[in-house]
């Protein structure tokens, strides 16, 4: 029991750590995006970034979007174009995936069911490297 009681402190902890990282990195954003930096100043430094990680950040920025289009997002009228969008975004990546699906000659029902729902999200068509 004791080993249980401490490793759902372990978790607990873990969580904690991720969503206070998460705050500082989203508050350097913030202040970047604030003070008029150039955007393709970010851009260059992202290309400089290795491999690897330029993935795993590129789909932490598609979970972004995906989490923007849904309709657990909230706006109002200074982040609503934001959430316009995301959705215009997630629809044309569905109907890209859709045609790409009949072009494969899988049917139009099968095409529709897999570009609808949970696995239809342009994070999950990135690989884990």
């Amino acid at each position: 029991m004791t080993q249980d009681f401490e490793q759902q402190e372990i978790e607990i902890l873990k969580k904690e750590q991720e969503l206070y990282d998460a705050k500082k990195i989203t508050d350097v954003l913030s202040d970047y995006v604030n003070y008029r930096k150039s955007n393709q100043a970010f851009a260059e430094a992202f290309k400089r970034e290795h491999r690897t990680l330029q993935q795993s950040m590129f789909r932490m920025f598609l979970e972004l979007i995906e989490d923007m289009a849904s309709e657990n997002y909230h706006t109002d009228g200074r982040n609503e174009d934001s959430k316009k969008m995301a959705k215009t975004l997630i629809k044309g990546f569905q109907m890209v995936k859709k045609q790409e699906y009949l072009n494969q000659g899988i049917s139009e029902q099968r095409a529709e069911e897999y570009v609808s729902g949970e696995g239809a999200k342009p994070s999950r068509y990135l690989p884990f490297i």
